[in-house]
């Protein structure tokens, strides 16, 4: 911007590197609470499931909204997505579903209070393990 104070550009200039923060270690967790946020593709916003966990490692909670799961044969990696389907129930067959299944829980609410194992992905992220 022209009126753009010349401080302003400087501050810019003396951004830095921030540190290397260690990876969370692979463990069982416990789900402490469940919330979604509104992911927005441009044409449309959807929901997502985030799992709000408490890790061994960290006094902080931290939040998991992705999960490895086995579909016909295959391990798969999917964001824990919201989206309903006609009868606004979770698809069958999304990712989401497949992390209800395998706890053996009928609705999300009951996922409160439950310890799940964890993975990473190849960026370093932890995902839920549901197979």
């Amino acid at each position: 911007m022209e009126n753009e104070k010349p401080e302003t550009q400087i501050e810019l200039m003396d951004i830095t590197i921030g540190e290397d923060k260690p990876q969370v270690a692979a463990k069982t967790v416990v789900i402490e609470d469940l919330k979604h946020e509104d992911v927005d593709f441009g044409k449309e916003v959807t929901k997502k499931l985030v799992l709000v966990v408490k890790h061994p490692d960290l006094q902080e909670n931290i939040e998991i909204s992705g999960v490895k799961y086995e579909m016909a044969g295959k391990i798969k990696t999917g964001g824990l997505w919201l989206k309903l389907d006609n009868d606004g129930k979770l698809p069958f067959n999304s990712a989401t579903a497949h992390l209800l299944r395998f706890l053996k829980k009928a609705k999300l609410s009951e996922l409160k209070g439950e310890q799940v194992g964890t993975v990473t992905d190849d960026k370093g992220y932890l995902l839920v393990k549901a197979y």
